[in-house]
């Protein structure tokens, strides 16, 4: 019913256009031939595609001589990336069903009887609109259920929002095959599933579905990503009196290293690493059987220019800054990088910030960024500071998603009384105009950003913005300081102490009525354990839950 409504209203509109419109078959100067005999470019009848929630509809004047048309939506505006291609013999075409939100870039070419003779491609692009609001069913894949081979996944069960089965596909390795079926009625009634058969380190996206919805993209709930476990490319095991930073170095410029390394450090072990340009993705992993391994730097990590990085990943390790203007990754450079890995790291000492980009117009991609389990104490201090994230290319940051999931952002003013000299902000997205999916969900901030509006999205028209599950027991300022128009805004569960000062209303929160002193142990050393077992903290799993009792 909706797919009809909407191709009569299009076509509808198309037909009332084409009659008010008389083809003059040598206008426009846009009508370029290549060779004698060659077709006419085709020439769009409107400025721009007509668009309905996530249908294209295009029309175009006739070519004389044309057998039919062939149309190409790319997802890129190189046209390499192919979505979908269409040859009709009619001038206009409704292209219904296809994803949510996406930017296509369409191309449009007349086609001779004798192929020599076909017309140049005429150019146009089309952004779908938002995906009508739906349910967020699907639970982030915790590391404890996530093996080499095989994942275990959950998701709310909601009579109102069925799921009756579950896929996985490769995130960046489109040669690994996805994974998926149909869920038992046993799967359905606990709200839980394994897929086995996935490959070992491999990123993959999960998907729930609703099958007896008509429409292709109405059917899957929310997405969410995970890697599986299993060995690097390589793994070097380092230990005790080893120097890392050389290892690090001849590594990072000897083509014989795989991309992907893997650098095991013992637990208990100190090292020292100046950062330096990276050229491809490793990995750096701290040891369990005891004290989480520390890495002393004397700068920040940078990538070189125009590199393509499958994935750099840092786990289980204590990092801390010995400069002063100092931060943990600061870039002026152009890269790609598929995905940045955080995981159960704490970071001390970093003065000017934690991640910053910079360099106008150097386009920096990151396809998922995650941080998890996660800490920045007694960082911030300088004179003149950044911010924990801060995306400062003039425009040409591109980061598709970050997630950042129990982490503590707390002390922000290291070896000073100024609470001014702190991380200003949690992520400032800048001038860039890429949409972004940022999440924040079980957060603990305290003594943080103070007076500082924390979220900063002005220009990234139809991004994502989910703040859930936050304590904000801090003096912070406003939680959004700009966010541009249809960004989807989810709040939910969060709660704020005395110390923030501007209310709960604003991000839907409650208002504890207690102050941090009162509910955390011993804040001001860096306890910040929940005192009262029956606190709404507590039964409600707010903030970052490591620090539940």
């Amino acid at each position: 019913m909706k797919s009809s409504k909407i191709v009569t209203k299009i076509l509808s509109f198309i037909s009332l256009l084409l009659m008010g419109v008389m083809l003059k078959s040598c206008q426009a100067d846009n009508l370029i031939y290549n060779r004698q005999d060659d077709l006419f470019s085709p020439k769009f009848v409107l400025a721009a595609p007509l668009v309905e929630s996530n249908s294209i509809a295009l029309v175009w004047y006739k070519i004389n001589d044309a057998e039919s048309y062939t149309v190409e939506l790319h997802t890129d505006n190189y046209y390499k990336s192919l979505y979908k291609s269409f040859t009709v013999t009619d001038t206009q075409i409704f292209m219904d069903d296809i994803p949510y939100k996406t930017q296509f870039y369409i191309r449009l070419r007349a086609n001779h009887a004798d192929a020599v003779h076909n017309s140049q491609w005429a150019y146009t692009s089309a952004l779908t609109e938002e995906r009508p609001p739906y349910a967020s069913i699907l639970n982030k894949v915790e590391k404890i259920n996530i093996g080499e081979n095989e994942v275990k996944v959950s998701w709310i069960i909601d009579a109102q929002n069925p799921v009756d089965s579950i896929s996985v596909e490769p995130a960046i390795n489109k040669d690994v095959p996805a994974v998926g079926r149909y869920l038992t009625a046993e799967e359905i009634l606990k709200g839980e599933a394994i897929l086995t058969g996935l490959e070992k380190n491999t990123l993959y996206n999960l998907n729930v579905f609703d099958n007896n919805k008509p429409r292709r993209y109405d059917k899957p709930y929310n997405q969410v990503s995970f890697r599986t476990a299993g060995p690097s490319a390589e793994t070097i095991i380092v230990t005790a009196g080893m120097d890392l930073d050389a290892l690090l170095r001849q590594n990072n410029a000897d083509p014989a290293i795989p991309e992907g390394t893997e650098y095991f450090l013992e637990a208990g072990t100190l090292f020292k690493v100046t950062p330096f340009e990276i050229l491809k993705g490793f990995k750096l992993t701290g040891g369990t059987q005891g004290e989480r391994p520390q890495i002393e730097l004397n700068g920040a990590w940078n990538i070189a220019q125009g590199s393509v990085i499958s994935s750099i990943s840092f786990e289980n390790i204590r990092f801390y800054q010995t400069i002063d203007a100092s931060y943990f990754f600061n870039s002026g450079n152009s890269w790609t990088v598929d995905e940045i890995s955080i995981y159960n790291c704490v970071f001390n000492y970093f003065k000017r910030g934690f991640w910053r980009h910079q360099g106008s117009g150097k386009y920096k991609e990151i396809g998922s960024f995650d941080m998890s389990y996660s800490t920045l104490d007694e960082v911030g201090g300088h004179t003149g500071p950044y911010g924990t994230f801060v995306c400062g290319s003039g425009g040409a940051d591109n980061i598709k998603s970050a997630v950042f999931s129990n982490c503590t952002f707390m002390r922000d003013h290291y070896q000073t009384t100024d609470l001014n000299r702190n991380f200003k902000n949690l992520f400032d997205y800048g001038t860039s105009a890429y949409p972004i999916h940022l999440e924040y969900q079980n957060i603990t901030l305290y003594d943080y950003a103070y007076n500082r509006s924390l979220i900063n999205i002005p220009s990234a028209v139809g991004s994502t913005l989910i703040f859930k599950n936050v304590l904000l027991a801090s003096a912070s300022g406003k939680v959004i300081q700009a966010i541009a128009a249809n960004t989807t805004t989810t709040y939910g569960n969060n709660y704020t102490t005395t110390n923030y000062l501007l209310g709960a209303s604003a991000i839907q929160g409650t208002e504890l009525g207690i102050s941090a002193q009162d509910l955390f142990v011993n804040p001001t050393q860096g306890n910040l354990m929940i005192k009262d077992s029956n606190s709404p903290i507590v039964t409600n799993r707010v903030g970052d839950t490591r620090w539940l009792p």
